[in-house]
């Protein structure tokens, strides 16, 4: 059966380019199994996007 796997993920931005790395994802791990039916909940600000992106 396919999946989709992630170990490890991370995502990280800094506002100004000498400032402090912010992260947007940090140490994801997940596995999306053929057929299931998925959502990403959550508030605004918190990765959703950038996990799609």
């Amino acid at each position: 059966m396919a999946e989709i796997r992630l170990q490890n993920l991370a995502h990280s931005y800094t506002k100004t380019p000498a400032g402090p790395e912010d992260y947007a994802i940090r140490e994801m791990d997940h596995i999306w199994e053929q057929g299931g039916a998925y959502a990403l909940l959550g508030p605004s600000g918190c990765g959703k996007s950038t996990l799609l992106n």
